[in-house]
């Protein structure tokens, strides 16, 4: 599901887009998307409802950061080979291991419990495989969904006045959209994604 549709635009424009445009419109929403991605480093997006298989680098500690998820299916430690599977892990304070944070929808962190059949995710590479439901939510945040759709409008409010485009890049992705000027930073689209940002030390 898309951060936002034509007909939301259209909304909050308070206009109505020429059919012959709605190609263009689904280009730019798709830039906008990855854009939003990037500045957040949300990778896996922010709306998932299809779990797949990640494998992750064991570091010998109790403690492992993974991708956000919503929901994980199952956890493995690998064989050495990064194939094999060495244990199924199960979830719960009684079990092998927690998800953290707690009282979240996204979490990142898996932590081994004392009483684990496992000590610690076994160091090496590959030896962690984790089928889970990745991304930061169920469905696309509201706030996300307005910050999508303001910079959408941004587009072809701008480009309907003749004003200029704007490129910015990020990472290897570079996308060319009118710039966050003072009315957009009035509805906050910049304190929206803030909110949402990784944060890397």
């Amino acid at each position: 599901m898309s951060y936002t549709t034509e007909t939301k635009v259209e909304n909050f424009l308070m206009l109505d887009i020429d059919p012959s445009f709605s190609a263009q419109v689904v280009l730019w929403i798709s830039a906008v998307e990855k854009y939003i991605n990037n500045y957040t480093g949300v990778k896996d997006g922010f709306e998932s409802a299809v779990a797949s298989i990640k494998y992750f680098n064991g570091n010998g500690k109790t403690e492992i950061d993974i991708d956000e998820f919503t929901s994980i299916t199952t956890v493995e430690i690998l064989e050495s080979n990064g194939s094999s599977v060495e244990s199924t892990l199960t979830e719960g304070l009684d079990n092998d291991y927690i998800e953290f944070p707690y009282n979240e929808t996204k979490k990142y962190r898996l932590v081994i419990n004392p009483g684990s059949t496992v000590g610690t995710w076994s160091s090496g590479n590959k030896r962690i495989k984790v089928t889970a439901v990745w991304g930061a939510s169920v469905t696309v945040p509201a706030d996300i969904e307005l910050a999508a759709t303001i910079l959408v409008s941004s587009v072809i409010e701008k480009g309907a006045k003749g004003g200029k485009i704007r490129s910015e890049s990020l990472g290897d992705y570079s996308v060319s959209f009118e710039n966050i000027d003072d009315s957009e930073q009035s509805l906050g689209v910049k304190k929206i994604l803030d909110r949402h940002k990784i944060l890397t030390l």
